[in-house]
């Protein structure tokens, strides 16, 4: 029975958890009328069922985030330090100013969902959802929330679809339409080169030898948050040499006698591409190839027409890897124009695609053998 108060109030105690010391840890509830300290205290036990009781209502998914960076992790690199920043400030920032007690599966699940519809690797959604559940587990070890709602999340398994090289049609879209998208050109740098995205981004006309047909890879941008840090790449095997292609050579040496900018894949202003800036540059440049391949942009009496599958960056990289293994080339060789430091991640690759090769041959030749039966009976 609620205990009325000198100010008329009504006030009861009720039991929340218990402190290390096994002590109960109460909560106080107030109201005007016995009924309304009744409810509340019919919320709060609802709360502690499901597990989404904060102990203090007023404390910000931000304020927390950030706190378990610099208390979990004293002595990470600082390399680290500005990885997990990253992840918190950019892809974890629709969170920052819900309260930690309001926090859903659905508002998490919101961001993956819109991670993959942008083409975000598998690796980013995974530990983007590890990040954010790690921070919750934080909240619930200092009694924030009695439950991390972030472990139901499901990121999406798409299996190795942005590992696939492209195809021969879009291998042809991006040659026929080059010119008419500033895209164009850094789409086929990363076909017949091979670079990262990193790579290319960091990329200056000063790396360019188009005398001697070769580019030289020695730094990568690197996103910390949105803006980029240009670094030397992450081990010594990306330091290398790429041969261009000759057709690639007049394309380069016109490109470059247009602009002005020092980089060769430069934003609109001139300047070295955002992390943002290159994600609405290349969805622009999806939406421009599928328009030339004859699709269409939805209307309020017609859907969408997708005439040509959207592509990332680094299936233009495993397109060249193909064209390495179609062209012959060892895997030592490829390794080194690739930039791989373990040798491994090449053979992977030649591997995989001997399968895939092996395959399609046995499919080819099942086909024949169909034809030629019915004329063998």
């Amino acid at each position: 029975m609620p205990a009325k108060r000198n100010d008329n109030r009504y006030k009861r105690t009720v039991t929340v958890g218990r402190n290390p010391d096994g002590s109960a840890k109460r909560k106080c509830v107030y109201g005007k009328t016995i009924k309304e300290v009744d409810r509340k205290v019919a919320d709060i036990q609802t709360a502690l069922r499901n597990g989404t009781l904060s102990s203090d209502e007023r404390v910000l998914f931000k304020d927390i985030a950030f706190r378990w960076i610099d208390e979990c992790h004293p002595a990470i690199s600082v390399r680290t330090r500005r990885w997990y920043t990253g992840i918190v400030r950019t892809n974890l920032a629709p969170l920052h100013k819900m309260e930690l007690r309001k926090l859903k599966p659905m508002h998490l699940q919101a961001i993956i969902a819109q991670k993959v519809a942008e083409g975000v690797a598998d690796k980013t959604l995974c530990n983007i959802k590890i990040i954010a559940a790690a921070i919750l587990d934080y909240a619930m070890d200092n009694d924030l929330v009695f439950r991390n709602v972030f472990r139901k999340v499901k990121v999406p398994k798409r299996g190795s679809a942005k590992r696939q090289p492209i195809t021969e049609d879009q291998k042809a879209l991006i040659l026929r339409t080059w010119r008419g998208h500033r895209m164009g050109v850094p789409a086929l740098i990363l076909l017949f080169t091979g670079m990262r995205r990193g790579e290319l981004i960091a990329l200056t006309w000063n790396d360019v030898d188009l005398k001697n047909r070769v580019i030289s890879v020695t730094k990568a941008a690197a996103f910390n948050g949105n803006q980029p840090e240009i670094k030397a790449p992450k081990s010594n095997a990306g330091i290398r040499t790429i041969p261009i292609p000759e057709q690639l050579v007049p394309i380069l040496r016109e490109t470059k006698s247009s602009g002005k900018s020092l980089y060769v894949c430069p934003d609109a202003g001139g300047g070295i591409m955002s992390d943002r800036g290159w994600l609405t540059s290349w969805n622009s440049y999806q939406h421009y190839l599928n328009i030339q391949a004859g699709g269409k942009d939805a209307s309020r009496s017609n859907p969408k027409i997708v005439a040509v599958e959207p592509f990332t960056a680094h299936q233009l990289r495993h397109t060249y890897a193909t064209m390495l293994y179609d062209a012959g080339m060892d895997v030592k060789t490829a390794q080194e124009l690739l930039g791989h430091a373990d040798p491994s991640v090449t053979m992977n690759i030649y591997t995989h695609l001997s399968t895939q090769k092996k395959d399609a041959a046995l499919q080819a030749l099942s086909a024949h053998f169909a034809q030629l039966l019915p004329q063998a009976l």
